[in-house]
């Protein structure tokens, strides 16, 4: 019987004296009697054997007491090489202390969840694995079992690797003149006049990124407002170009309209002229701030608009929870809509939703003749799109012609 057996023996033997039925063990300092365990240890060498987990016994004496075969497939150690040496031996050396002080918790009755330390292979290289151990028992065994985690941590390593490096583009980008606004004119469909101008951004160099691309880059790096203060710092050089009639359109996150920063922004400008776009798809976990923060802005006469309506389910809890001046149509719903029934029947109840809160639509993304005919029999009061107006600078001269449907 090799030593793996014996122990999973003793250690089912340790499961019975658990449950409420004494056997003795050599490991507990009493005779052994095999036949007290004899019909649970069947299943249970079979369950120790072949779990995809790196089992164990340990003592608080710093040594492996039994290991199932895991251990050996996945550091390549040869049955008992393991239990001859103290573990903390074959710790990585920068993970030393830190498994010292865990295993010294255990020892004192605390749960070990989650710790990762890396193992020494045979071959000499290091796996990373993820532990969770129960306190010592008051003969100082350790129930303890183990995961080789090496290609979750690489992973993991990988993306704060690609996230340093996205950090490291944004700030260059904020640094430099790498961010430049554009606008795009928003037509009153009513009386076909350019009526307002939202602002976009454009990032040189672009790096392959679409402008969308960058503000997410931002975003998983942590400087999504930083990123959107910029661009709306640079907008906001522009406005004294606006015409006079017309209202400028900014795009900001929940967080970014939550910053001082932004309030001491947008302060300056007259509020009458300007519209907060919200994004449809940034989540709100507490809409309380986020209303008494729209409600200094209106104070001003700063209008609402929540963007990307109808491509998830956030903006319909936006529209309910803030009350916007504007619902700005997705694209998606818009592509196409002179030959989709089921988008002009979605587009006409966001009309009567927006009549019933005192809002108006706006429809993003209007590319023909046709789309903008059908949004004119529908009511929908105003629209943006490439066959309106590509982005651009601000316009320098005379109002434009009006473009008829």
């Amino acid at each position: 019987m090799t030593i793996r057996h014996r122990a999973i023996q003793t250690w089912a033997g340790a499961q019975q004296w658990r449950m409420g039925t004494r056997v003795s063990s050599p490991w507990f300092g009493l005779p052994f009697d095999r036949t007290l365990v004899a019909p649970l240890s069947s299943p249970t060498e079979r369950f120790f054997d072949l779990s995809v987990d790196m089992l164990c016994l340990a003592g608080i004496d710093g040594y492996f007491k039994v290991l199932n075969e895991t251990w050996s497939t996945t550091l390549g150690y040869e049955d008992g090489e393991l239990l001859r040496q103290p573990f903390i031996d074959f710790v990585h050396p920068d993970d030393r202390l830190a498994t010292i002080e865990a295993a010294s918790k255990v020892a004192d009755g605390t749960k070990l969840v989650h710790f990762r330390n890396r193992y020494r292979c045979k071959n000499g290289t290091y796996r990373w694995l993820a532990w969770t151990a129960s306190p010592a028992l008051s003969d100082g065994t350790i129930y303890a079992g183990a995961r080789d985690v090496t290609d979750e941590v690489a992973a993991e390593q990988t993306g704060q690797l690609q996230c340093d490096e996205q950090r490291a583009d944004v700030l260059a980008v904020m640094a430099g003149d790498g961010v430049s606004p554009v606008f795009q004119p928003i037509v009153n469909l009513k009386t076909l006049e350019i009526g307002g101008f939202e602002a976009l951004s454009r990032f040189r160099p672009a790096k392959g990124k679409t402008p969308e691309q960058w503000f997410d880059a931002a975003h998983a790096a942590g400087l999504s407002p930083e990123l959107e203060l910029h661009a709306i710092r640079k907008a906001i050089e522009h406005a004294y170009r606006l015409p006079s009639a017309a209202f400028l359109s900014l795009n900001a996150s929940p967080e970014t309209l939550l910053c001082d920063d932004f309030s001491r922004l947008v302060g300056g400008l007259h509020g009458e002229s300007l519209v907060v776009e919200v994004t449809e798809h940034a989540a709100v976990e507490d809409y309380e701030p986020l209303q008494r923060a729209i409600d200094r802005l209106r104070r001003h006469g700063v209008r609402l608009a929540i963007d990307d309506a109808g491509a998830g389910f956030a903006s319909l809890k936006h529209i309910v929870r803030l009350l916007p001046e504007f619902i700005k149509l997705d694209l998606f719903l818009i592509r196409g809509v002179h030959e989709d029934p089921v988008k002009r029947a979605v587009v006409a109840g966001v009309l009567g939703m927006a009549s019933q809160i005192g809002g108006e639509v706006i429809a993003e993304g209007v590319e023909t003749k046709e789309e903008l005919r059908v949004l004119v029999d529908l009511g929908v009061e105003w629209a943006q799109g490439y066959y309106l107006g590509r982005p651009g600078p601000l316009p320098s001269g005379p109002p434009a012609e009006p473009v008829r449907p």
